[in-house]
């Protein structure tokens, strides 16, 4: 590794501290030695494209890049992302040099082959063919107003937008330092490839030399943290130097001699080390500090711990005896181990409880231990305990020993002068007792299998108990913790905590722990409730009145060896007079300092990944929203949470405005799917939350365009709005034209009707109201010979009046009978009119062929009427009736030589006379023509013409 790659590699990472507009959360806690902080590493085994990490920057989007020799890799948290020549965008070259975050959002690649500029999903590139003097790009800086400075191989240049300008002297060569710092404590800092300047006001000048101060021969990294620390990497490992001294790696760590090329802090305060060889790692804070069979107890399966008077801490195993702790803090300083061959009854620590006098009540499956000075003496069912199986203690001040058991509570008094027992049969909730507490008025409360017992009262305590029905969520309590409020609370297996408030009993519904099982409950005195539960350790703000908010919950990803804690042990937790909680598990004894307990409140930046159209990928950026192309039916989104601190916790929630109507929570999934969304505009927002629970509300955002079919835009619904409408018109029309068709049918036919009875009825009541008043006059003068001869003619016509209405009736009600052709009828009715003077003839031409029963009837009834006329009115002595069977038409004929009249131009006939009108209208009926001639003396002739039918001349042919 050159000096010139050692310089461009730190010095990108020094000018990332420079960002604005984010929100920075404190450095790492400068207290805590380097061995403490918590630890992460990856390499090509995990996912690393590379183990040489030369650079490191983080972006304003709260990413974070490397710069490898392979590419530019993007870290989110969960997966790297690789640039490359061959990407998209695409980089100059592969072997990243420097990088540079800047103010603006962008990101400055310095590679071997130039330079590039990663803004808003599109790359910039810069080299010689743009100004640039050389393509290897050796360090990059930050100025004022949006400018860049870039130092080459063969000079440096500065860019603002995309215009480059020379520089006249190279900012990164000649005899000045490589990197200039102002600490937060006004120190100020020069450092150079092989000692550090320190100069602060009214301080003498110190120097920190490598190879006798700082390890290695080359100082190749250096960053100065927000609280004041400033970490340098060398060829020979990763120091601090903070408050005036140097904190070392132990000698065991990895970076304590690794080739370190890059330093990070990021906006939540974690530190990223770059190396040669050993990949990329991140240390954090340290939120608890595990403590087991390495620093020196007995074994790391721990059930129960206390503190004593002298300040001891005495921690139970599951197996290997006890252990007293010597400690300094949170440093163990001394551990002394005590088992059954030092006395005790059993190796199996149940419970604990230290007396005012100093001793250390051990209770075992086997027994009860008293340590006094040193001295071991055992205590079983023998010398008056109700069982040997001993599950909790609690020591009075007044020395008397309460002990929890299988078959009851007992009550040692002080001196051991007698036992008092309590059971199921004198009133306990029941025989099987766990842990135990007194509240501030004195009263002693017992967690029992069938609810919650209260002892008030001495010698002899009145006994109540408390079970769900009273309030509380279970009738198994687990743990119980008094507090200075005069509140009890009150954990229970599988239904979270309750409360006393010295009045009643209330589940707190509205927590992180419904539904859990809680092992034990410690009050910091800072505000917190902390809770040993089933799923790790978890803690809330509260309130003295039991109320609590801002939940957070403990496990591995917050530096725990395991979720399980202790269980069926008394007490399982303990909070010692410096404040330490302690925690006892199976893999390890727990420490939390809730003085110093690090909360990340910064909120993670959002960023969207990929959007993803029937799995084809789609582009995130751009000036407008994107327009998706209509039959697209599946949708995916994916996002990550920028937080580095834990990024296993944090959790997202999303929703897609236009199609959504609430927030959807996704736990820690990271990509959302969508199926057969109808067309529309949408925006897909995503909001996140970091390990401790604090929310991105603003989030990330993506909007899009799902363009739709023809069938499903606004076009095509007015169409076929406009269509149906008009389908609607149409069937209006169509109805209406169906009921003037009906309505001119119903015409036409009482027309038919008027003329069936005109022609018919009507006639032959005249001709019968005749006879009548000529029959009513021979009668008058008694001529009875004539009168006979009338009343027979009147007969005749009433005869031929029935004939015809019958035939009417007949025609009304179904067709006429094949039997009764046209020619046949009109030859009777030809007949008919022969006598009274008159001589009726009736012949036929051409081939008879039968016409639809509508046209011969209408033939028929104009015949009819025009002989009836004849018979009438004409006074004539000769008829004559021709039907004609033309070839394409057939025609009928009636002539007289009677009186006749004039036909004059719109000739009408005379009022009450309807024959003529009615023979015109039967011709127009079947499409004929009516031809009425006439001269007065000279007779008349009716002419009835009709075209043949298509079909009748057809079948004529053949």
């Amino acid at each position: 590794m050159g000096l010139a790659r050692a310089t461009a590699s730190f010095s990108c990472c020094l000018v990332v501290i420079l960002l604005a507009c984010v929100e920075w959360a404190p450095a790492l806690e400068p207290t805590t030695p380097l061995a403490n902080y918590v630890r992460q590493t990856w390499v090509m085994e995990n996912g690393l494209p590379q183990n040489t990490v030369q650079a490191l920057a983080q972006t304003r989007d709260g990413f974070v890049w490397l710069g490898t020799e392979v590419g530019l890799v993007r870290f989110d948290g969960n997966a790297f992302v690789v640039f490359d020549q061959n990407s998209k965008p695409a980089l100059p070259g592969n072997d990243i040099q420097c990088l540079l975050a800047t103010d603006d959002g962008a990101l400055w690649i310095g590679t071997s082959d130039g330079l590039a500029r990663f803004q808003n999903g599109l790359a910039t590139t810069f080299t010689t063919e743009n100004g640039l003097p050389g393509n290897s790009i050796r360090a990059l800086r930050q100025g004022r107003e949006d400018t860049v400075y870039v130092s080459t191989q063969n000079g440096s240049v500065e860019i603002k937008g995309s215009r480059v300008t020379p520089l006249l002297t190279d900012w990164n060569d000649g005899p000045h330092p490589l990197f200039h710092f102002q600490l937060t404590n006004k120190a100020d800092v020069s450092v150079h490839t092989t000692a550090v300047y320190i100069v602060e006001k009214d301080h003498p000048q110190r120097t920190l030399v490598v190879g006798k101060d700082i390890p290695g021969t080359r100082i190749q990294a250096a960053y100065a943290d927000h609280e004041g620390g400033l970490w340098i990497g060398t060829n020979g490992g990763l120091v601090r130097w903070v408050a005036d001294k140097i904190d070392r790696f132990p000698v065991t760590d990895s970076l304590a001699s690794a080739s370190i090329l890059s330093v990070l802090e990021d906006h939540e305060g974690n530190l990223w080390v770059g190396t040669e060889t050993g990949g990329l790692h991140i240390l954090r804070d340290e939120r608890f500090r595990t403590f087991g069979m390495r620093d020196g107890l007995s074994s790391d399966a721990t059930t129960t711990i206390v503190e004593d008077n002298a300040g001891t801490l005495w921690v139970g195993t599951s197996g290997n005896g006890l252990g007293a702790i010597s400690r300094n803090g949170a440093f163990i300083t001394r551990v002394k181990t005590l088992q059954v061959k030092d006395g005790l009854s059993s190796d199996v620590i149940l419970s604990l409880a230290a007396a005012p006098n100093g001793d250390l009540w051990v209770g075992t499956p086997d027994g009860l231990n008293r340590i006094r000075k040193g001295v071991v003496t055992s205590f079983t069912s023998a010398d008056g305990l109700p069982d040997d199986f001993v599950r909790s203690l609690l020591v009075d001040a007044d020395g008397s020993l309460w002990i929890g058991t299988r078959r009851g509570l007992a009550h040692w008094v002080a001196g051991g002068a007698h036992i008092d027992t309590f059971t199921q049969a004198t009133g306990l909730g029941s025989d099987l007792v766990g842990a135990m507490a007194r509240d501030i008025h004195g009263n002693l409360w017992v967690a029992t299998l069938a609810g919650l017992s209260h002892l008030q009262g001495a010698p002899q305590p009145t006994i109540s108990n408390f079970t769900s029905a009273n309030g509380l969520s279970s009738n198994v309590i687990t743990a119980l913790l008094s507090r200075s409020d005069g509140t009890l609370l009150i954990g229970t297996q599988g239904d979270g905590w309750n409360i006393w408030d010295g009045h009643g009993f209330s589940s707190v519904e509205k927590s992180g722990l419904n539904r859990t099982t809680i092992h034990a409950i410690l009050d910091d005195e800072h505000g917190h409730l902390w809770f040993a539960t089933e799923n790790g350790i978890a803690r809330c703000d509260c309130e003295m009145a039991g109320g609590c908010s801002h939940w957070m919950e403990f496990g591995p990803a917050d530096g725990l060896r395991g979720r399980a804690m202790a269980t069926n042990s008394h007490p399982s937790a303990w909070r010692t007079r410096d404040g330490w909680l302690w925690f006892a598990t199976p893999k390890g004894l727990v420490a939390a300092d809730p003085a110093h307990f690090p909360v990340n409140t910064v909120p993670p930046p959002v960023a969207m990944v990929r959007f993803a159209a029937d799995d084809v990928d789609e582009p995130l950026h751009g000036e407008d929203s994107l327009k998706v192309q209509a039959g697209h039916n599946h949708f995916q989104f994916d996002y990550a949470g920028l937080s580095y601190t834990a990024p296993q916790k944090v959790r997202y929630r999303y929703m897609l405005e236009g199609f959504d109507h609430q927030w959807t929570e996704a736990g820690a999934r990271r990509s959302a799917y969508y199926t057969n969304i109808p067309p529309g505009n949408y925006t897909f927002r995503v909001q996140a939350s970091n390990n401790d629970g604090v929310w991105n509300t603003e989030g990330a955002a993506f909007a899009f365009t799902l363009r739709p079919h023809f069938y499903q835009t606004i076009w095509f619904y007015i169409l076929l709005a406009a269509l149906a409408a008009g389908v609607v018109v149409l069937l209006l029309r169509l109805r209406l034209l169906r009921a003037e068709r009906e309505f001119r049918a119903v015409l036409a036919e009482r027309n038919r009707i008027a003329r069936e009875v005109h022609d018919t009825l009507a006639q032959g009541y005249v001709g019968v109201s005749v006879q009548l008043e000529v029959l009513s006059e021979l009668l008058r003068n008694n001529n009875t010979a004539d009168a006979i001869k009338h009343l027979d003619t009147t007969r005749q016509h009433v005869r031929e009046g029935l004939a015809e209405a019958r035939q009417s009736i007949w025609a009304l009600r179904s067709q006429d009978s094949g039997e009764n052709t046209l020619p046949v009828k009109l030859r009777r009715a030809t007949e008919l009119a022969n006598g009274r003077g008159v001589e009726a003839t009736f012949s036929l031409y051409g081939a008879y062929r039968p016409m639809p029963p509508g046209m011969e009837r209408e033939f028929l009834r104009v015949g009819q009427e025009a002989i009836h006329n004849v018979k009438k009115h004409a006074g004539a002595t000769h008829l004559s009736v021709q039907l004609e069977y033309g070839t394409t038409d057939i025609a009928l004929e009636v002539r007289d030589d009677g009186r006749g009249f004039e036909m004059s131009a719109g000739y009408m006939p005379p009022p009450g006379h309807f024959g003529l009108t009615g023979m015109r209208e039967r011709a127009d009926a079947i499409g004929g023509t009516l031809e009425v001639t006439s001269e007065l003396g000279l007779g008349t002739t009716v002419r009835l013409q009709v075209m043949t039918p298509k079909e009748v001349q057809e079948r004529s042919g053949e």
